[in-house]
């Protein structure tokens, strides 16, 4: 072998080549200067340039447009699949706020609903306490006036009792001194 045939090793592919994209990668070992001496050659330090593949081919049987044509619809069909699939992503998110936002607002009116009935309610219970509060004093102004109605009576029936035991002393003193009898003995017959 020569120097040349040491610096180039190249790996073949089954793949048929492909257009040159971009630059492919090459290893390069440093190699020294060859010297013909009587030393064992150390072929580990050879300049050596290898391609790596850069993927395994599958292999296509070749027909053809027809081939092609099938690959394509492929595509396209895995293509609206994918569309559709995302479509039908959004419109169920699409759902879902709609849902979530309705039910927020639905929650919303609740609370506000509940707040105004709760703040009808305190103030009925403080027209009621207040309401309640006038009755108590009204009753009371009528156990007031009940009490002096039922003092008045208790004088004016005190000073009946009075008068009728003053008349009674002086029919009683009044028939003493005549010597006769009172018309009426026994007044509840």
């Amino acid at each position: 072998m020569t120097l040349e045939d040491t610096m180039k090793v190249e790996v073949e592919s089954e793949c048929p080549p492909e257009p040159p994209v971009a630059a492919v990668e090459k290893a390069i070992v440093p190699v020294e200067p060859h010297v013909h001496e009587e030393k064992p050659t150390d072929d580990t330090k050879a300049l050596a340039i290898i391609e790596k593949p850069t993927e395994v081919c599958e292999e296509k049987p070749k027909e053809g447009s027809i081939n092609r044509d099938d690959v394509l619809a492929k595509v396209a069909t895995e293509k609206k699949l994918a569309l559709i699939t995302a479509w039908e992503e959004s419109e169920k998110s699409k759902a879902e706020n709609k849902a979530q936002q309705k039910l927020s607002s639905i929650i919303a009116w609740e609370n506000s609903k509940k707040a105004d009935l709760e703040a009808e309610l305190k103030k009925m219970e403080e027209d009621l306490e207040k309401k309640k509060a006038k009755y108590i004093e009204k009753m009371k102004n009528r156990i007031v006036l009940l009490h002096k109605k039922a003092e008045e009576k208790k004088a004016i029936a005190e000073a009946k009792c009075g008068e009728d035991l003053i008349k009674a002393e002086e029919v009683a003193a009044k028939c003493r001194a005549t010597g006769e009898t009172p018309k009426k003995l026994l007044g509840w017959f």
